[in-house]
């Protein structure tokens, strides 16, 4: 007779997450909150691909290195083309949009940030000040059904 031993992994997610709605562009936004916040993220060479390769998303880090504090903003939408097959379009390509964290729709970018140690309300207030935010929040990653996507 076997026995079977299974061991069930669950990453931790001890890191804070903010939520933002822009109308700014991925390198826009991440040039305000450099400002605001006196950040310098910068954009990764390597963009976050999924594994059914629908679109790229953007990723903007920065490392203090007096605070130890890691900032990453991740765009949450991004628009792809494929090609279609039926020969009565007119158009040979069809735009698609795809979501990071597809329960999250609303929101066009998050702000992850590891070893945070102060309190989100005045960054929160700080990022809705800038022009083309319309809103900003936190949220807690455990409870998105697609958080795994967050750990890179």
């Amino acid at each position: 007779m076997s026995k079977i031993i299974s061991l069930a992994f669950e990453y931790e997610h001890d890191y804070e997450l903010l939520a933002i709605t822009s109308t700014l562009e991925d390198y826009r936004l991440a040039y305000f909150l450099n400002q605001q916040l006196k950040l310098k993220l910068t954009r990764e060479k390597n963009s976050l691909v999924l594994q059914d390769n629908k679109g790229t998303f953007s990723i903007f880090s920065y490392t203090c290195h007096f605070t130890d504090v890691c900032w990453h903003l991740i765009e949450n939408k991004t628009r792809f083309t494929t090609a279609t097959t039926l020969e009565t379009n007119l158009f040979p390509e069809h735009a698609e949009q795809s979501y990071l964290i597809s329960e999250k729709k609303d929101v066009d970018f998050f702000l992850k940030i590891e070893d945070l140690d102060q309190p989100l309300k005045p960054l929160v207030d700080k990022i809705k000040s800038i022009t083309g935010v319309i809103t900003a929040y936190a949220l807690n990653p455990k409870t998105l059904k697609s958080k795994d996507y967050l750990i890179f």
